[in-house]
């Protein structure tokens, strides 16, 4: 087929169906999109909350415990606590129905959603870790989101075998780590970015092998470095005793310096390692991949030893074995040919899905493990042939289910914005167990209230809170050697007040585990609550665009003059001719290097 440019339903704004399209949709046998692909990524997330916790009652039989949940008390969900949704205590096809030709599929499916009791949060196999959610085999971690095989980690957004690290992104196989973002193999570094295997280092952005480094960016198997120039070990020594990082107007002053230096600097196009034919940023062992983003892999076997995704698109945060998938985010290892799925590993055929665990020709499901063949089901584990969590043989299954594919498109159900949602359309928004403003939709596409709702979205204000702040955020000890044992005893007031648009709590507490942590590592206390700190890192990922940019080296230096080239690139004194999709925006100050003039300037 041709490319095709369509009008997309819910912004109205243009876009574009490539022939490969036509052929994967053919494949898995769905319909063209109606949505953009920006619109299909935020419907998705909206349906995932993660780490906006709440306290409430279990409600599972004979239960009245207190428990951390995704969903507040007064949501309309049953909420059962992690270890007896997993048990055999309760049989989830106990809420299983006839599929009704003469309604809606989506009506029938927000019913049995209604229905089905929902697990409080995704943790699995973990000790004295009750406050994280979607990880497994953590010990010890506190406020930690999405990881495994982690100990002493905290305020953190996915940990793969590492530990004793604070407020991290995307760390793996490192350990007494802060503020460390998509890294690996490394320890004892703060306020760094693409590190890999580096070491006692503070201030690092793409520096692999480094050491004793302060203020550096692309740098390789160097050290005793301070802001790129070389030192003696004496010399870089006595210069980093002169600075006092356990002062937070100290070390704010010096988070400024590395900013404005980074900005004096060339940056790679995209971030992309080990890949071919590729577009996107954040994707390494790859190949074959349109317009994705934070796509991985793993060193470890268990998780694909070292690949990660190939002929893809509209990807995001996917990893591990991926193959053959399109508009995914959030999912792990072992994916081929899926499609519109948030949450989850190991599925193949499986489309429009709210977290799949190891499921196969799966559509219409949310939260379904070690299963085939269902559709429009909720909470099933180790079944087959169900629809709407009724058991049918194969025969009477595969008999329905083109007669509900048809219903749905001679019926399809209408919101109260007026987008139709036939076949083909994952759920919709207004249909989310979840608001906008508590999922990571906020977090990548932030809206305020007026425009959420005016594009059809869910909006809550912020829960009344039961404390009182009992330390002024101008009061808090500017040292670490200042604070006091009982500040854990305090409720501090976040530098924002809970008065910008980053799911801030407007006030939080210091644990004594990241007490300790501050003092091991001569840190200053922190003036933000966990969401803000958080939003603040993940503004340094960049958004999930991409436009069409020129290399700015134009011969011996940038284009904007201020960075004076170290060695000679192949296009010698002309300006470079390179193109390519980049995620920073034309207007953004960074210098902007293609692949062969950036190597020439850190290998």
């Amino acid at each position: 087929m041709k490319q095709e440019t369509r009008t997309c339903q819910n912004c109205k704004e243009e876009f574009v169906i490539d022939p490969e399209d036509f052929a994967f949709y053919e494949r898995i046998q769905v319909p063209p999109p109606t949505w953009c692909p920006e619109c299909r990524s935020m419907r998705r997330m909206t349906w995932r909350n993660e780490k906006m916790l709440y306290k409430r009652k279990c409600g599972a039989p004979g239960h009245a415990e207190d428990i951390i949940s995704l969903y507040p008390n007064n949501s309309p969900f049953t909420v059962y606590d992690a270890k007896f949704w997993w048990s055999d205590g309760w049989n989830p096809m106990d809420f299983g129905r006839d599929y009704d030709f003469s309604r809606p599929f989506f009506e029938q499916f927000h019913d049995l959603m209604l229905k089905v009791p929902r697990i409080s949060m995704m943790n699995r196999n973990s000790v004295g870790s009750e406050y994280c959610n979607n990880v497994s085999n953590h010990k010890n971690c506190y406020m930690e989101i999405g990881g495994y095989n982690s100990e002493d980690v905290m305020y953190t957004n996915t940990a793969l075998y590492s530990k004793d690290s604070v407020d991290t992104f995307f760390i793996n196989e490192s350990e007494k780590c802060y503020e460390l973002l998509d890294s690996t193999k490394s320890y004892h570094v703060a306020f760094g970015r693409y590190c890999d295997n580096c070491l006692n280092s503070w201030f690092l952005y793409d520096c692999r092998g480094c050491s004793n480094c302060f203020g550096c960016a692309g740098l390789r198997n160097k050290q005793y470095c301070w802001f790129n120039e070389q030192l003696t070990k004496e010399e870089y020594e006595r210069r980093f005793s002169e600075v006092d990082l356990k002062s937070y107007k100290i070390l704010e002053e010096y988070k400024g310096k590395f900013k404005a230096f980074i900005l004096s600097q060339p940056m790679k196009f995209a971030h992309i390692t080990k890949s071919e034919n590729v577009t996107g940023n954040d994707i390494e062992n790859s190949n074959d991949l349109r317009m994705c983003f934070f796509i991985g892999s793993s060193s470890s076997a268990e998780f694909g030893g070292g690949v990660g995704a190939s002929h893809g698109k509209y990807l995001t945060i996917c990893g591990w074995n991926a193959e053959n998938d399109y508009d995914c985010m959030q999912v792990g290892g072992n994916l081929f040919f899926s499609y519109e799925i948030i949450g989850g590993a190991i599925n193949s055929s499986t489309k429009f899905a709210y977290v799949s665990w190891n499921n196969a020709n799966v559509a219409y499901s949310e939260n379904c493990y070690d299963s085939s063949n269902l559709f429009g089901c909720a909470g099933l584990r180790n079944k087959q042939y169900c629809i709407l969590n009724k058991q049918y043989s194969k025969e009477e299954y595969e008999e329905l289910i083109p007669r509900i594919v048809e219903q749905m498109n001679e019926m399809p159900y209408v919101d109260s914005k007026e987008r139709i949602y036939k076949y083909g359309e994952f759920f919709p928004p207004e249909l989310s167990p979840f608001v906008y403003n508590e999922t990571i939709a906020q977090e990548y596409f932030p809206l305020n209230e007026s425009d959420a709702l005016s594009r059809g979205f869910k909006w809550k204000e912020p829960e009344e809170k039961k404390y009182q702040v009992t330390m002024k955020e101008a009061d808090t000890p500017d040292s670490i050697d200042d604070a006091k044992d009982s500040i854990v005893d305090e409720i501090i007031e976040c530098a924002h007040r809970g008065e910008c648009n980053e799911q801030c709590t407007a006030a939080f507490r210091i644990i004594p585990q990241e007490l300790s942590f501050y003092r091991r590592m001569g840190l200053p206390l922190p003036h933000l609550c966990f969401s803000c700190r958080h939003a603040k890192r993940l503004e340094q990922r960049k958004p999930l665009k991409l436009w069409h940019r020129r290399c700015q080296c134009v011969g011996e230096r940038s284009e904007n003059g201020i960075y004076t080239n170290l060695s000679k690139h192949t296009h010698g004194n002309d300006r470079c001719p390179s193109e390519f999709e980049t995620p920073y925006a034309p207007e953004r100050k960074e210098i902007v290097y293609c692949e062969s003039c950036y190597n020439s300037e850190v290998v």
